[in-house]
């Protein structure tokens, strides 16, 4: 049906009437919500602010996915590098205990079954880890230049040691790394996320305690231009009855 205004006045109440309803739907849309920016309109250059903070967390998310990644990396070739260690210390013992001058042939020769089933140990946690080792340690298997029956006993052990003191070495840098490298950047990502979380919040999320009062301010404006349109236009009807009258 078209309405037609007769008066100013009440082309005036109609704008109020329409202006109250769009602000009290404005109001309890962001009560529902939670949010102050619903849809563009409402503020686009807090939409284009609160999209451009959402990107950096998403970054910022990628990254820390990324560290815990590594983090589970170096925590796996850590725990080979421990396994290996104490492996190896048995290896060593091994190692002197074929070189006394009480072993016989026979007790050389078990020895280095256990030593070629320490160095498949390592291969696994080789495998496993990641962690690496020197290729010298393929001397001490059977028929090896320092394997336990005939081989150089002291070369031997060198190998041994040399390797124990490479995991030592390999296992404090990598604590190093981890403490002064990882734990610094996921604690400054950390902290950058959640200065981030909060601008984000203090951009699109709605004041409740505002919005609240804002309500009931908006349903008594709303109420009473409903009112004076009503007024309005009953006056109007019964003006134009006196004149048909």
């Amino acid at each position: 049906m078209l309405t037609v205004f007769t008066t100013g006045g009440q082309l005036t109440a109609f704008n109020n009437l329409s202006n109250a309803q769009d602000r009290l739907g404005d109001t309890t849309e962001r009560l529902s919500t939670g949010l102050r920016i619903n849809q563009g309109s409402d503020d686009p250059a807090g939409l284009f602010a609160a999209e451009s903070i959402r990107g950096d967390l998403t970054v910022i998310g990628a990254e820390r996915r990324s560290a815990s990644a590594e983090r589970y990396q170096l925590n796996l070739q850590q725990s080979g590098r421990q396994q290996a260690t104490g492996v190896l210390q048995e290896v060593r013992g091994l190692v002197v205990e074929a070189a006394g001058d009480t072993s016989t042939p026979e007790q050389r020769m078990a020895i280095q079954t256990q030593i070629d089933s320490s160095l498949d140990a390592l291969r696994q946690i080789e495998n496993t880890t990641g962690v690496s080792f020197s290729a010298d340690l393929e001397g001490l298997a059977s028929g090896g230049s320092a394997n336990a029956v005939d081989g150089d006993a002291a070369a031997a052990q060198e190998v041994v040691d040399n390797e124990i003191d490479a995991l030592t070495a390999a296992s404090a840098e990598a604590g190093a790394y981890e403490k002064y490298t990882l734990d610094v950047d996921e604690q400054l990502a950390q902290d950058r996320e959640v200065v981030l979380a909060r601008a984000l919040s203090e951009t699109v999320d709605a004041d409740f305690a505002e919005e609240s009062s804002n309500l009931t301010k908006n349903q008594i404006l709303f109420q009473t231009a409903i009112k004076t349109f009503g007024v309005l236009d009953r006056t109007r009807g019964e003006a134009i009855l006196e004149l048909l009258g």
